[in-house]
């Protein structure tokens, strides 16, 4: 059987339309989603050119108040840069823009005098100003799945899960959660305190010492690869066999400055 369709002129006027109104519409909305994020955009380009051409102290300024208490000093934020060439910024690509309220985050290439590098740049808004939250270079095999965030490989989720726990063992320790809140990320710091710290752990206080020390001779036993939540946060859970006991953690870390840094842990110990 031959079924001929036969669209008369009405109906293909009708149909031009349609799908005139659907690319009108198409392109409005991305007008829009570039203009909205053209500040971010403008931002990132303000902050990269003064790598190469300002001061330590001026380079600091764009940085918000979190990513300056996550880094040591401004000399060893200088060396961060210069490692990467930083430096020698010529232009960046951006793929991926998005804003949600008083957070920003762009994802693509940052091209410098020497190489092309994958990178997220991350910003929060202070005042009326946008600055940067965090920088993550990432790899170029992040970048062909077109991942805007890179998590840890095996071997540093272990180092990052395990310098968590040390700390909250040394705290343990002290009867203080002094240490693990000092190394944690600043935005956790700002919605907890040592003492909210000292509360929920404070059955650990009580703990045998040495059954936690065995955390720094032990192997962990992971209960998934690191991954994002739907907020963005990276998970890493497990337990550790310590005698005939399970040790289990959750723990949960936002990218801040330039290194991933703690915002939750959930941490019991089963006998």
């Amino acid at each position: 059987m031959i079924v001929i369709y036969n669209l008369n002129k009405a109906t293909t006027i009708k149909v031009a339309k349609f799908v005139s109104t659907i690319t009108v519409a198409f392109l409005l909305m991305l007008g829009l989603y570039f203009y909205f994020t053209a500040t971010l955009v403008d931002a990132a380009d303000d902050f990269l050119q003064s790598l190469s051409g300002k001061t330590a102290e001026e380079k600091m300024t764009y940085l918000s108040e979190d990513f300056k208490s996550q880094i040591n000093n401004k000399a060893s934020f200088a060396k961060h840069i210069d490692l990467l060439s930083l430096n020698t910024y010529l232009s960046a690509e951006w793929g991926s823009r998005s804003i949600k309220s008083n957070r920003g985050s762009l994802a693509g290439v940052i091209k410098t005098k020497y190489e092309v590098l994958p990178a997220t740049l991350s910003f929060v808004k202070e005042g009326d100003q946008w600055r940067v939250y965090s920088l993550q270079i990432r790899s170029e095999q992040s970048q062909e799945k077109n991942e805007s965030r890179e998590l840890p490989d095996e071997r540093a989720q272990l180092l990052i899960a395990r310098q968590t726990l040390l700390i909250f063992m040394e705290s343990v320790k002290q009867k203080s959660m002094q240490a693990l809140y000092d190394n944690s990320a600043a935005i956790w710091r700002k919605h907890t305190s040592v003492s909210e710290l000292n509360n929920a752990f404070a059955k650990f206080y009580n703990e045998d010492i040495d059954l936690l020390r065995q955390v720094g001779e032990t192997q962990p036993v992971f209960e998934h690869k690191a991954k994002l939540d739907s907020e963005g946060f990276m998970l890493i859970a497990g337990h550790y066999k310590l005698n005939n006991q399970l040790l289990i953690f959750k723990q949960r870390y936002i990218y801040e400055g330039l290194a991933w840094g703690l915002v939750g842990l959930d941490i019991k110990l089963n006998k």
